[in-house]
């Protein structure tokens, strides 16, 4: 939508302050980000108000940094260096960057009916501020546009009126006008998003707000459009890109022979898709397309389509067949990336004590609360040219093996995020993505990235949610949503915190919940969780199955230890495999199977099971498998070997099988049921959504302007109606 004309704006302001002018001396403040108009806006303002005799003078706040802007810019860089993003946010708008008594001491002289008041004008050097004494003898209204117009330490405003825009509007303004060389930079965005996180903060006291448009809005109807600005519920099919027929272009096909995009509007296509080696994409040796699976002219026919686009980006680890893990091993010592991983020894230098293979084993203090994804240390011996072994961190897989004389290696190379060029690297893949047209972002490992001595190092606190703030930052530049993926059971209310943080967040309770639901006749733990989510407001993506197991440590605390266990034990006699915590026995982490044969491939229970996702509130991710009515394969996962118990969920399937599979009449029920989520006015991210359970029925309903539909399960028998 266009914005407005900013003479029409300046009128829908106008006839809304002027039930507000009500005393003699009045401070009108526009406040917002530098796309925003403020100067425009203040001067057709202070000519409509003078219209109706009253005495108008406009101040700028953009005099009263206590820097000329490029000792002030050159500040700011200092103290991001120095203390990081968290100090660049808690420098921005405070009383050490502005000097806010300076500028309270103009409106408290005007408040105070002043003749003359001395204002501060600045330029571009400190040769060019000056202090100019102007007439305020029959001004009865100063208006006030600054950035900062609504800051907690400015004094005596009025009528605060807040200009909405965008660190991206902002940023175009700032280059079409020229004045910076630097105007488009990655740290000037950074900037933008921070003042624009300090704009939203600021909402609750503005008196006016005006939206991206140019209309006036209620507070209410602001904190929906900035919560949910590129939030969209519509359903989202996850696949690898050949799972349905070999490549992407197989599956465009298959799209449209079956109005797929009328059933989704996300495609969520799993990181095989990039060049990898290992964990069928996850460990990633760079995120260039593989165009034996993907083009980027596949990537278009999907847009093209309507498809929104969800991608990974793994940013605790990369390939050993990265360019950047060549590099060192080629030239060791002298290699640029000789830091880009993590040298174990380095790292615990002062630790720990120095074992005979040469590597330092830390001392038992430092190491005690340690989170291992495997027994033994993690580290990866690597050989540099001169003969020596180094040690690197490597949390989740090594290898190393002799092939005709020559030193090979399997593996995950822990990135060292303390390293410029692995915030390089993550910069210019965030780009990478954008351009191929992503709008969510899944973080996959994000929480193993900030590693300390003597901490756990995994979700290490604060630190990652300093590097995801960070990471955020950099994706906002493109429009992209971050979804971060980490499981954590609910009793530790990780999930929360990411809601807390305005992030979406992973429904990973909701597979075993509805599991425990059908199994037992008793939908009471799965409407708690309806209600918390829709109390607490929460921004989810929930799903049956995916690309791993169904979770279960995830239930820890919200169901009992013994209906997790009987859950347990139902999947795994229909056939399906438990996985372990770090190959510890008895502290489960998932069990893997194809949804349909954890539901013992009850076709009734199945629907059911997609009903009641649809109906819960959050945007469906719906696994292909699940789709086209997938059964466990065992000899997949046969095949694999050890650690191949994901296979037994993620069949490729031909095209003929595709054809076969969304032909059956369970398949072409799920789409229906998708259908009807996608295009039904009641479900809406605004939608008012209640749950009732009694005995074994269920009841839930969604809610939206004068939309309503609602869903009635009988879990005695696994019949359900939609009204």
């Amino acid at each position: 939508m266009e914005r407005l004309s900013a003479n029409t704006i300046t009128n829908n302001i106008y006839h809304s302050i002027r039930r507000l002018i009500n005393t003699d001396k009045c401070i009108i403040s526009l406040y917002g980000g530098s796309g925003s108009g403020k100067s425009t806006i203040a001067r057709f303002l202070k000519k409509k108000l003078e219209k109706d005799n009253h005495r108008v003078f406009v101040l700028t706040g953009d005099n009263y940094p206590r820097l000329i802007p490029s000792l002030n810019d050159a500040k700011r860089i200092e103290i991001y260096n120095e203390k990081g993003i968290d100090g660049l946010r808690d420098y921005l708008g405070s009383d050490e960057e502005i000097d806010y008594d300076l500028c309270n001491k103009v409106l408290r002289e005007f408040k105070d009916g002043y003749d003359r008041v001395t204002i501060k004008e600045m330029g571009k050097t400190n040769e060019s501020i000056r202090f100019t004494e102007y007439d305020f003898s029959n001004i009865d209204i100063l208006i006030l546009e600054w950035t900062h117009g609504n800051n907690e330490h400015l004094k005596h405003i009025d009528i605060p009126v807040f200009l909405d825009s965008t660190p991206e509007e902002t940023m175009a303004i700032r280059v079409r006008r020229g004045k910076d060389d630097f105007a488009d930079s990655p740290f000037v965005s950074m900037v933008l998003h921070l003042e624009q996180e300090l704009l939203h903060s600021q909402i609750d006291t503005a008196r006016v707000i005006v939206s991206l448009e140019g209309k006036i809005i209620s507070r209410q109807e602001y904190q929906r459009l900035y919560h949910n600005k590129h939030l969209d519920i519509r359903p989202m099919l996850n696949l690898y890109p050949d799972s349905m027929g070999s490549n992407l272009s197989t599956f465009n096909h298959i799209s449209d022979r079956f109005s797929l995009n009328e059933a989704f509007k996300s495609v969520y296509i799993l990181p095989s898709l990039y060049h990898h080696d290992l964990d069928r994409g996850f460990c990633v040796q760079d995120y260039d397309l593989n165009e034996e699976l993907v083009t980027i002219d596949d990537l278009r026919k999907l847009e093209k389509k309507g498809y929104d686009l969800k991608l990974d980006f793994v940013l605790n680890h990369a390939s050993v067949l990265s360019k950047q893990f060549n590099d060192l091993t080629l030239k060791g010592e002298e290699s640029k990336y000789r830091d880009f991983f993590i040298d174990w020894n380095k790292f615990w230098q002062g630790y720990g004590k120095m074992s005979d293979e040469g590597y330092i084993i830390p001392d038992e203090e430092y190491i005690k609360d340690m989170f291992f994804r495997k027994p033994g240390l993690p580290i990866l011996m690597v050989r540099f040219p001169d003969g020596k072994d180094i040690p690197y961190w490597n949390t989740f897989y090594q290898k190393v093996y002799e092939e005709n004389g020559e030193r090979k290696y399997l593996g995950q190379m822990d990135l060292n995020i303390k390293s410029r060029l692995v915030w390089e690297f993550y910069e210019e893949t965030l780009s990478k993505l954008s351009n191929y047209g992503t709008s969510i972002v899944r973080l996959d490992a994000f929480a193993y990235a900030p590693k300390a001595p003597g901490r756990k190092n995994f979700l290490n606190d604060p630190e990652t949610w300093e590097l995801l703030k960070r990471i955020d930052v950099m994706a906002s530049k493109h429009n992209m949503n971050l979804l971060p993926e980490i499981h954590a059971s609910y009793a530790e209310g990780i999930y929360q915190k990411i809601a807390d943080m305005g992030y979406m967040t992973y429904d990973f309770f909701m597979p075993g919940l509805i599991i425990d639901a059908l199994d037992n006749k008793d939908a009471t733990y799965l409407v708690k969780w309806i209600n918390e989510i829709t109390e607490k407001k929460l921004k989810t993506v929930n799903m049956l199955g995916c690309h791993d197991g169904i979770p279960v440590l995830d239930l820890k605390g919200l169901l009992s230890e013994e209906r997790i266990e009987q859950l347990i034990k139902n999947v795994t006699d229909r056939g399906g495999h438990i996985k372990d915590l770090h190959g510890a026995k008895n502290i489960y982490y998932q069990i893997n199977a194809t949804y349909f044969s954890a539901l013992g491939e009850d076709e009734k229970k199945m629907l059911m099971a997609r009903a009641l996702q649809i109906f819960t509130p959050g945007k469906p991710q719906v696994w292909y498998l699940d789709l086209m009515g997938g059964k466990n394969d065992y000899e997949a996962m046969r095949k694999a070997g050890d650690g191949g118990h994901k296979e037994i969920n993620r069949t490729n399937y031909t095209f003929d099988e595709c054809i076969r599979a969304l032909n059956s009449d369970m398949a072409k029920k799920q789409l229906e049921l998708l259908k009807l989520r996608y295009s039904h006015p009641a479900f809406n991210v605004n939608s008012v959504i209640s749950a009732e359970a009694k005995d074994h029925m269920l009841m839930i309903k969604w809610q939206y302007d004068m939309h309503e539909i609602s869903l009635f399960a009988n879990l005695d028998n696994y019949e359900f109606s939609i009204r």
